[in-house]
């Protein structure tokens, strides 16, 4: 059986294995062309500096603790969220580093002798390393220069040039994962399965990047953020193309589901090995015995952090009969420990494999149970809604800060291009893909999509615009299935959708004080914990008008007087 490898550890060695005397070599972007590129070796160990770039758990603070978006808090302030972001004084450059790298790969890959059979995989992944930089630096800032080179400092009418319009640069994205889809191995054949960039990977990144822009310059049409003459419907297409190709049945692909609809949702996100699990197309492996882990456990089991899961992402769940819940009305008479309990039995059973709930078991060598949130306990120890998020957690390895937790972090799972699928087939042809939601809905023994009006749910989100209850029910299923997986703050700004937070406050669980005699947390009116109420009592102060996109740095505008500023800034 193929000895399976870790990225973790590829990095590490890689360029140690390339040649016995690598540590005379130059820097790689220093390479004396006439004596490196000419083996498939020296291609493979190049394109695999690239993959340190993807990312991962974090070993700090909880992964998800790096997003601004509405399905969590902390106990303070997000700046994006409330409008607190300031102009970047400094350079790009960083943000650049890795475009250049890679186009010093494409300056000279060709010398390769040979032949081309044995290299298209390091090909195929350079084409995606370079569309994963480039679609970094569009989420960032909009439009951004196309460098088809490693420039050279003489090189001053490339270095003087505009900014490409955002479309030029996604089409160009596109254009590159069309070409790895034809380089890179499937999934089950790529070097290291789906450790390695493979066909699968390839064509759902396809499918995020074109819903992306699609979404983006649907919603963000006739504002500043919009690009003028922009085909959504061209982009909807490619995302639906993409996702059809994976679905046609020439792919090892599915959704896990061993039949055991309480855990397999909650089990999926801590496996240490991934790699038999053919919804996962894509991930970035960990290795406890090797010290090469995580502490996601830390921080979902042991020191939340001052981080919890909001009112507004909990209130989403339908019940367990497939209809919206009425969480408020059961706040009235249900609180505390109650109110987790009662949620835990009456709505979705990814809530309960999502948040802890009491009488949880959350750590098998412990045998720790959850019993209460942690409220009130001080810094790192604190949860601070009510809601504690355990998705991530492995409830087999430990729960202390030891870099311990192995639990792969997904890039890209087939259970996503479903939910990629039914947003843009239906935002292009009004289908809703039933049998694909479906998929999803059968992991955890929920009753099959249906579209629910909003007019009848008492927990309606305000996207500060009407959607029909179809795409509004698409994007209910989106939030739900994969929240905390670093995907919520993109789906917000693509769809300008800062009325789901802006000028509110979040909030968390009904409060019940007979739990903790002596304490009084803030509440609102209806007797939820109020996080932010003396921080922000008018609500986060997000600016539509230029929050969607960073500004371009001060000293691009000052060195490149062609470049403009980005809205607002």
């Amino acid at each position: 059986m193929k000895t399976r490898y870790y990225i973790v550890l590829i990095l590490t060695l890689v360029f140690a294995t390339a040649c016995e005397d690598y540590l005379d070599r130059p820097p790689l972007d220093q390479i004396d062309n006439e004596s490196y590129w000419k083996s498939a070796v020296d291609l493979q160990n190049y394109t695999a500096q690239f993959y340190q770039n993807l990312p991962g758990h974090q070993n700090s603070i909880y992964t998800e603790g790096l997003e601004s978006n509405d399905d969590f808090t902390f106990r303070n302030t997000d700046d994006l969220l409330n409008g607190q972001v300031v102009i970047n004084t400094g350079s790009w450059q960083s943000d650049f580093s890795a475009i250049r790298g890679i186009n010093i790969f494409f300056d000279n890959y060709q010398k390769c002798e040979d032949d081309f059979q044995i290299w298209k995989q390091y090909l195929g992944e350079a084409q995606f390393f370079k569309a994963w930089s480039y679609f970094s630096l569009v989420q960032k800032y909009g439009d951004v220069p196309w460098y088809t080179h490693a420039l050279t400092p003489d090189e001053e009418a490339e270095l003087q040039r505009p900014r490409d319009a955002r479309t030029v640069v996604v089409d160009s994205i596109l254009g590159l994962l069309n070409e790895a889809a034809q380089n890179v191995d499937f999934r089950d054949e790529a070097p290291w399965n789906n450790n390695s960039i493979n066909k699968e990977a390839v064509l759902a990144f396809t499918t995020r990047v074109a819903l992306y822009e699609a979404t983006w310059q649907k919603y963000h049409k006739d504002t500043p953020f919009g690009t003028a003459g922009a085909d959504s419907d061209k982009y909807f297409q490619a995302s639906v193309n993409a996702a059809e190709e994976l679905m046609s049945g020439n792919y090892n692909v599915g959704i896990y589901n061993t039949g055991n609809p309480d855990t397999d949702y909650f089990e999926l996100f801590g496996l240490g090995d991934m790699g038999p699990v053919n919804e996962i197309l894509l991930y970035r492996a960990y290795n406890a015995t090797e010290r090469i882990g995580h502490n996601q456990n830390y921080y979902t089991a042991t020191a939340p952090n001052q981080i919890g899961a909001t009112w507004s992402y909990i209130s989403t769940f339908l019940g367990v009969d497939g209809a919206p819940f009425d969480y408020l009305d059961l706040a009235e008479t249900s609180k505390g420990v109650d109110f987790l309990t009662e949620i835990a039995a009456n709505c979705d059973p990814r809530l309960k494999q999502s948040i802890w709930i009491p009488g949880d078991l959350m750590n098998s060598g412990t045998g720790v149970i959850f019993n209460q949130s942690p409220i009130f306990e001080a810094n790192t120890q604190n949860n601070s809604t009510g809601f504690q998020i355990k998705k991530f957690n492995n409830l087999n390895t430990t729960a202390d800060y030891a870099n311990a937790n192995d639990a792969g972090y997904i890039l890209f799972s087939y259970s996503e291009v479903l939910l990629n699928y039914a947003e843009a087939k239906y935002e292009l042809d009004g289908t809703v893909a039933y049998d694909q939601l479906n998929l999803l809905r059968a992991r955890v023994g929920m009753p099959d999509f249906m579209v629910n009006p909003q007019s009848a749910d008492p927990n309606v989100a305000d996207y500060g615009y009407s959607i029909s209850d179809e795409l509004y029910e698409i994007r209910r299923e989106r939030r739900v299935e994969k929240a905390f997986e670093q995907l919520r703050q993109e789906d917000w700004k693509r769809w300008a959708a800062h009325s789901l937070f802006a000028g509110k406050r979040p909030l968390g669980y009904p409060f019940n004080e007979s739990e903790f005699p002596g304490e009084n947390p803030i509440l609102n009116e209806n007797g939820l914990i109020d996080v932010l109420q003396n921080e922000i009592p008018n609500g986060y102060g997000f600016r539509p008008g230029q929050d969607y996109l960073n500004s371009v740095p001060e000293s691009e505008l000052t060195l490149n007087p062609s470049l403009t500023q980005n809205p607002g800034w």
